[in-house]
């Protein structure tokens, strides 16, 4: 292969994430030649598992994500054949979140709802009964709901419409409960339900998505729903996993992946995105198009030469939400020289669960509230909600024999913190770790090493502006036809050539890859429109197009 023909591919795709991945995947086994970019030196962005370096060799953390919340609502692993051929093996976790009170009760969020309403009855009978009747609604909701969420939001595939339609007939008499329940703010949705911290503490603690007193906010409660239809995984050999699998399906389709290749800006030819230049200098050129699975606003306002867009879509791109909300994430990774133990919670409980295996919450309702509140003031909370959990006790190979992985993530942090970052990452860490020690004993004592992650650390790890894990803030107005912005939904952007995927784009955050998935259908239905029907003809556009790559090749390196 000539260095010219190395440097073109029909579609290249910026980002090593899952999505950009999934995205790859699909147009490369469609016949497709995908070349992706990623800026750092190994794939998966948030899904990242790597070696603990250099703070503590012999241990491997994963970076930032734990749990594949939605990807089993997918059809992604049967379609690319990740489990049946690539190696990709993944286990539900039952159950996945156990709300941890400091007196040592606890509550599970069993996949089966009346599992948790039983063990909800020790603290309120109502709140057992009332449980039932929400999973009822959330249920209907998700049926509705998620057909909707697996095709685009400004020209939904027909098929997935008619299934909505058929889950809003089929559920006609809980089509009231679902506006009430969707329509109201999430502590109203909680509060008007149960009465029990045991409840209410979870749902804010774990889905801390909008403002808990914001309108319509109470839809992120719809996680329920998944949780019980679907199952929530964890994959074996750590989040990483995945994104591994998707790269031995692209090579399986003759796709290349090149890492340490940070993009530095988007080459565009009379107006038509064309290719990439990479920091450098080095400009790799696309037949097709070019697919951003980053950050929007990255892609739109740094990576897209200035001019590009009209004004009125440029102001579109720059009001592009990354940092609305008042509250940020945080992540927290700890080596361990032993095993923590939850002795007195697993003492209580006596039905024998590892209690270190889920994503585990253990503040209260009230310090949730009081958290959110004081990051919006630019204060760091007293308490830091978040969820915890023991990566070892999935994988132990993270870790030496005999020792541990604590990890934490938190959504209710400060954005704009008084005291500064370096002091607020850490009275924050110094938080998290003293009131998880009451929870998972010998945090503190056995220390080896941490990392923590506060906005601006995960904005330069991850290349996400305003280290947004979601990459636009996930406010009400930013979803469907309208995220990230108006004109730029569905996909499509008014520049030719150039397509967006990523958590910044419908549907939501996670791990589900459905982002990818559904860009990459939109761009293999616009390539068969394109060519009258077929890819078949794309090996004569490829052929026609070549000499003028490999002419445009040469020009620019001979003036290097």
């Amino acid at each position: 292969m000539t260095e010219a023909v190395q440097n073109t591919a029909d579609v290249i795709v910026v980002g090593a994430g899952h999505n950009g991945l999934v995205s790859a995947a699909y147009l490369a086994q469609a016949g497709l030649d995908v070349l992706v970019v990623e800026a750092s030196p190994t794939i998966g962005g948030m899904t990242s598992t790597n070696p603990f370096e250099p703070e503590a060799p012999g241990y491997i953390i994963n970076e930032a994500s734990m749990q594949a919340s939605l990807f089993r609502t997918t059809t992604i692993d049967k379609d690319l054949g990740l489990s049946s051929k690539f190696g990709l093996r993944q286990t539900v976790i039952d159950p996945a979140h156990v709300q941890l009170n400091y007196d040592g009760t606890s509550l599970a969020l069993w996949r089966d709802p009346t599992r948790t309403a039983d063990e909800l009855r020790y603290f309120s009978p109502a709140d057992a009964e009332a449980l039932i009747d929400l999973y009822r609604v959330i249920d209907a909701a998700v049926e509705i709901g998620l057909p909707l969420m697996q095709t685009s939001p400004v020209s939904p595939d027909i098929k997935a419409v008619l299934k909505a339609a058929k889950g809003m007939a089929k559920n006609r008499k809980e089509l009231i409960a679902i506006g009430r329940w969707m329509a109201s703010s999430q502590a109203e949705a909680i509060e008007d339900s149960f009465e029990s911290d045991a409840i209410r503490a979870p749902l804010t603690i774990a889905l801390p998505f909008m403002p808990f007193d914001a309108d319509l906010s109470g839809w992120s409660l719809i996680y329920l729903g998944v949780l019980s239809k679907y199952g929530v995984s964890m994959f074996h050999g750590g989040t990483g996993a995945f994104p591994a699998a998707l790269a031995k399906s692209i090579a399986a389709n003759r796709g290349r992946i090149r890492t340490s290749a940070p993009v530095e800006s988007l080459v565009v030819t009379n107006g038509r995105v064309t290719g990439v230049r990479l920091q450098g200098g080095e400009e790799l050129y696309a037949r097709r198009a070019v697919l951003t699975a980053c950050s929007p606003k990255t892609t739109l306002t740094r990576l897209l030469p200035e001019g590009t867009l009209p004004r009125v879509l440029q102001n579109k791109a720059d009001k592009i939400p990354t940092r609305r909300r008042g509250i940020a994430d945080y992540k927290l990774n700890v080596a361990l020289s032993g095993k923590i133990t939850m002795e007195k919670h697993e003492k209580w409980r006596g039905d024998g669960i590892d209690l270190r295996l889920g994503c585990n919450s253990f503040n209260t309702y009230q310090e949730s509230l009081d958290a959110a509140k004081a990051s919006i003031r630019g204060e760091v909370p007293e308490h830091i909600p978040g969820l915890g959990h023991a990566t070892t006790s999935f994988d132990q190979g993270f870790a030496p024999e005999g020792c541990d992985i604590f990890w934490f993530w938190a959504g209710i942090t400060p954005s704009d913190p008084r005291v500064g970052w370096d002091e607020a990452k850490k009275q924050i860490t110094e938080r998290v770790i003293k009131d998880a020690s009451h929870y998972y004993q010998g945090i503190e004592s056995l220390e080896v090493a941490r990392r923590d992650l506060a906005l601006p650390d995960i904005e330069e790890r991850f290349w996400a502006i305003d280290g947004s894990v979601y990459h636009v803030d996930p406010v009400i107005s930013r979803f469907g036809p309208l995220k990230p912005a108006e004109k730029f939904a569905g996909y499509h952007t008014p520049v030719p050539g150039l397509y967006l995927t990523g958590a910044g784009t419908h549907p939501v955050a996670g791990i589900s890859g459905m982002p990818g998935q559904n860009a990459a259908r939109v761009m293999l239905k616009d390539f068969r429109k394109q060519d009258n029907g077929g890819l078949t003809d794309r090996v004569k556009a490829a052929a026609a197009t070549e000499n003028i790559l490999s002419a445009r090749f040469d020009k620019a390196n001979s003036a290097k």
